[in-house]
């Protein structure tokens, strides 16, 4: 699984939209994917896949990173 961030059409920023999926399978779905408010440009709105890429998932703590415990 892979991180989805997307862009926002109007200020061109990058925005984690807080889930993890398959790029194969997301990539195969239709339309936009979500409605939520993008803290760029104050605005809510419709995100689509065309916007979006994926980083890898997160590996372990680089070293001088602590875990919350």
């Amino acid at each position: 699984m892979a991180q989805v961030i997307t862009r926002c059409r109007l200020t061109g920023h990058y925005m984690f939209m807080g889930m993890d999926a398959d790029p194969k399978e997301f990539k195969q779905s239709l339309g936009t994917f979500a409605r939520k408010f993008c803290p760029f440009c104050s605005c809510e709105h419709f995100w689509y896949k065309e916007d979006s890429k994926f980083l890898a998932a997160a590996s372990e703590p680089g070293p001088g990173v602590r875990q919350a415990g």
